[in-house]
């Protein structure tokens, strides 16, 4: 097998080359299944290569490209590579007003969209100029336009047309692809990704064939896949997200089948497709991790606290073990005693938690065939994966390992890695990258000191498109990026993400506290969705909570409380006092000392909104909640909370 790529668009072929006839794809279309090797692949983005030359895309054009995770994505992203033109890529759910602006902006020429749906929806926004520089609308589902301009209509080329017209070119010049392959540099600029930010308008993020080629090779050793193997994968992210879409490239690079799901649809397909691999974000596991808490609480007691306890018994084995691999906490150097001393007692911690994780594996059976019985590895990125989400699955056998990046490095920093997976953790760079922590002066922080994390490596992006104010204010001119996260190195040299800097509040009284921590902790309650954490110049902290709906009906109905829910200003929130009082008691639970959270941390008030959050609103594509969006959504809701609450 061959495996040396010199440039992202080798994956299609080499992976053709050595998984000829094994799957590459898997999708489901009205209960069907349609399948595509990678000979299918490789050959369809030679067709579609020809078809878009054709209608003039050439090298350096700028391709618009809204359109969510399925087959044709992933071939026409290869085949706008094969063009030597430059992808600008979003999801098809893409509000109109915000498809605009990252057409505009990025000075795209061609358009290609996902249905006519989209297209009507476009036309409300969108004004004859910005039609005058569509050089022609590609639309992968075909449909009437009926409801469309004829003007506009004449601009339309559905892709059933398009691939019958490529074919026909395919044969005239076979070896389109081939040549430009080798015109292709891994400097020459790949895709425009704007980002989907939590806050104001999205920039243009223009990454490099080597920024991938960076996190292919960097990453697939990592993931552990092994290419004789022929691994599947189920993936519900949107395939335009920097995440997802190096992973999709690893997925070439080593043979694996992706399986196309979708949020509804995640939970039976991890169950019927039985995958080896997943990659996801936090959101996910804190869903699953609801359900399973829930499930738990019906049992009968003695078969809850036996869980729980071989729960504990695994973590003290997991934790014991990987301490004596070199993965633990520490936050302070230590003298060689102190460390031997505590090596020779989780020596101890292994050999007796060992007979409870051989029972655990039985134990956890169940919790395993959840996502389908054969995962043996997970990565949970794009957002804070929770300590205690973190220490549950990998304790009941589902192995979860954390991983840190930004869509700035196309996206791989730093992760763990199966062989060590140390708990709080987000582990060390990948390989060719370099991270330091830096104090406001731009000097190394020492061990356990909180500072900025910079990176630097072939993973970095160009800079921002037509912005060079935003880009002088994160990259150097030392070729270092500030990544505007705030971090902790421990003694071991792991990474420890303490939260955004941006994000962080400063109370009345000077104390700075990071809100991801406290929002994660107030998640763990089986009634909260999301948290978003409130008190900038206040003496105390406050706290807007989406509520679960489900759990929501089921409090009310045993408080035997009706119209709980209160139109003010145009918003609902949750005011009755009986809800109100079993929701603050949760949070001011979870946000104590016992917990190890400060006096000035504890929530003082809470805001309870039902969880009607939803993805391009509240929501990035990641499932993050976007502070300014609520804030400005819910202003008046807390403008009162803040009235009624002193300072």
């Amino acid at each position: 097998m061959r495996f040396d790529i010199n440039h992202i668009l080798d994956l299609p072929f080499l992976a053709e080359e050595n998984f000829s006839e094994r799957n590459s794809h898997k999708t489901k279309k009205s209960g069907a299944a349609e399948t595509k090797t990678f000979k299918d692949t490789a050959f369809a983005v030679k067709v579609l290569t020809a078809g878009l030359a054709k209608y003039g895309i050439k090298p350096g054009d700028h391709v618009g490209f809204f359109v969510n995770n399925r087959f044709e994505w992933i071939i026409t992203d290869f085949a706008i590579m094969a063009l030597r033109a430059v992808s600008v890529p979003r999801g098809s759910d893409t509000a109109p007003g915000e498809v605009k602006f990252i057409y505009n902006h990025s000075d795209s020429k061609f358009l290609i969209l996902e249905n006519v749906t989209q297209l009507i929806e476009l036309t409300s926004v969108f004004k004859d100029e910005d039609w005058q520089r569509a050089d022609k609308i590609f639309i992968i589902d075909s449909g009437s336009l009926s409801d469309v301009d004829k003007q506009l209509s004449k601009k339309v080329v559905f892709y059933d047309s398009l691939m019958k017209e490529g074919q026909i070119e395919h044969e005239k010049n076979p070896d389109f692809v081939e040549k430009s392959r080798s015109a292709i540099s891994s400097d020459d600029l790949l895709t425009i990704v704007y980002t989907s930010g939590t806050t104001g308008n999205p920039k243009g993020v223009m990454l490099t064939h080597g920024s991938f080629v960076q996190n292919v090779i960097a990453n697939t050793p990592r993931l552990e896949i092994d290419p004789e193997k022929g691994e599947t994968t189920v993936v519900m992210l949107p395939s335009w997200h920097v995440y997802e879409r190096a992973f999709e490239y690893c997925a070439f690079f080593a043979g694996v089948t992706i399986v196309y799901s979708s949020p509804k649809n995640f939970a039976a397909d991890l169950k019927e497709e039985k995958p080896q691999i997943l990659i996801s974000v936090p959101r996910v596991w804190e869903s699953i991790y609801q359900k399973l808490i829930k499930a738990l609480s019906k049992m009968p007691v003695f078969k809850r606290y036996l869980i729980f306890t071989f729960i504990k018994i695994n973590q003290l084995y997991l934790s014991s073990g990987t301490y004596l691999k070199g993965g633990y906490l520490s936050l302070k150097k230590r003298s060689v005693l102190k460390r031997g001393l505590i090596y020779l007692f989780n020596i101890l911690l292994f050999i007796l938690s060992l007979p409870g994780h051989f029972l655990s594996i039985v134990l956890f059976k169940p919790f395993r065939a959840s996502v389908g019985g054969r995962l043996r590895g997970a990565t949970s990125a794009a957002g804070a994966l929770p300590k205690y989400l973190d220490e549950l699955f990998n304790s009941i056998g589902i192995t979860l390992i954390n991983a840190y990046g930004m869509t700035e490095c196309a996206p791989g920093i730093l992760s763990r890695t199966f062989g060590t997976n140390t708990f709080g953790t987000i582990g060390v760079p990948f390989d060719n990258v370099k991270v330091e922590i830096r104090r406001d002066d731009g000097s190394k922080t020492d061990i356990g000191e909180k500072g900025i994390i910079f990176t630097t490596g072939p993973q970095l992006m160009i800079g921002y498109y037509k912005n060079q104010a935003a880009t002088d204010k994160v990259l150097g001119k030392d070729g270092w990026l500030n990544t505007g996260d705030i971090g902790i190195e421990t003694e071991n040299g792991e990474i420890i993400i303490v939260g955004r800097a941006k994000d962080t509040i400063v109370l009345m009284g000077g104390e700075n506290i990071e809100p991801e921590p406290i929002e994660d902790k107030i998640k763990e309650s089986l009634y909260i969705d999301h948290a978003v954490l409130l008190g900038q110049d206040r003496k105390q902290l406050t706290a807007l909570i989406a509520v679960n709906e489900e759990e929501l009906m089921n409090l009310a109905g045993e408080l035997k409380v009706a119209d709980y829910e209160i139109n003010t200003e145009g918003e609902f929130s949750i005011e009755h006092d009986k809800i109100y009082s079993v929701l603050m008691k949760e949070v001011s639970s979870l946000i104590s000392r016992e917990h190890g959270f400060k006096s000035f941390e504890r929530i003082s008030k809470i805001l309870a909104v039902k969880n009607n959050f939803s993805i391009g609103k509240e929501l990035t594509q990641t499932m993050k909640v976007k502070r300014k969006y609520i804030v400005d959504k819910y202003q008046s809701l807390i403008e009162k909370l803040h009235k009624d609450t002193k300072g």
